[in-house]
């Protein structure tokens, strides 16, 4: 004969257990990736800053170069915009003289047009 023995199952106390496992996994992600997307928004920024500070020490060297070359100079504008530098926006790097002085800017506008670093560099010629 034959006896009908029940293996007492454990499949419903298993799923319980990875619900769980799931939902702290879920809620120490909620809680961690706001800041990985601030820090990487942060770090982005910076790269953009160090950019921006080499644009204007190279425009502010050009345009002293350029005004040796031709009294005459008054100053440039340049764009660079996201087909020839690695970031998404664009920048815009200008100098001018101005009654012997030099000014040199860089601004960097996001792909909204929304300005978010700007600097400034100024000497007397």
């Amino acid at each position: 004969m034959h006896k009908n023995t029940q293996i007492p199952t454990r499949h419903g106390a298993a799923l319980i257990i990875a619900i769980v496992l799931l939902a702290c996994l879920a809620i120490v992600t909620g809680m961690v990736l706001p800041q990985i997307l601030r820090d990487r928004q942060e770090s982005r920024l910076d790269l953009v800053r160090i950019q921006a500070r080499q644009l204007l020490d190279d425009a502010f060297r050009n345009a002293e170069t350029a005004r040796e070359a031709d009294p005459e100079f008054l100053g440039a504008a340049l764009t660079l915009g996201p087909d020839i530098q690695p970031f998404p926006g664009t920048f815009l790097v200008t100098t001018q003289f101005a009654n012997d002085v030099l000014t040199a800017e860089v601004q960097y506008r996001n792909v909204k047009g929304e300005l978010l670093y700007r600097q400034t560099k100024g000497n007397a010629w």
